[in-house]
């Protein structure tokens, strides 16, 4: 039987997943290459940091999937969690167009794991601590939901700065 946290967890991930296509919806491929400076991340980049969580976390659950092929311009594997590689204005990402579509792939699959991760899987721990406390994958999904978070409000606020109107919050009846 599946543990009340997993729901919430689940139902969290999946309005994350929406707040994620919400906060990129209608924006231009140009638009998303956009930085307002050199200290503020592009769309492009938020979306494929996004989108490279999800897929290492796809990996923990324990589906096997076919890499991310812009992996190596958002991790750098050769060195242990935290890993990420900061925005750099040089480096080509992937559009938003690709972007807004490999999320919706991945999500599918992710939500999926999630739903059907047994125990066993959950408490596997990880070689790395997660900032939140623990080590478990289970942890590390937690945590995720609130790095998901804050990074689709850098998203939501980008949007508004290069012109669009705010994010819708829920699907749309």
């Amino acid at each position: 039987m599946k543990n009340e946290s997993l729901n919430h967890i689940t139902t969290q991930y999946q309005l994350l997943t929406d707040w994620y296509l919400f906060s990129l919806a209608d924006i231009t491929d140009k638009d998303g290459s956009k930085a307002i400076n050199d200290q503020v991340n592009s769309l492009e980049w938020l979306a494929g940091h996004l989108i490279t969580g999800r897929y290492r976390n796809i990996l923990r659950l324990g589906i096997r999937i076919e890499p991310y092929k812009y992996l190596d311009r958002f991790i750098n594997q050769t060195i242990p969690p935290p890993n990420a590689i900061a925005f750099d204005k040089k480096i080509i990402y992937p559009n938003l167009t690709e972007s807004r579509e490999q999320w919706t792939n991945y999500a599918d699959i992710f939500l999926n794991a999630i739903k059907n991760a047994d125990q066993s899987i959950l408490k596997s721990e990880l070689a790395f601590s997660i900032p939140t406390g623990g080590k478990t994958i289970e942890d590390a999904l937690a945590f995720m939901i609130l790095h998901e978070t804050y990074h689709i409000g850098q998203m939501s606020i980008m949007r508004k700065l290069l012109g669009y109107k705010s994010m819708q919050l829920s699907p749309k009846k």
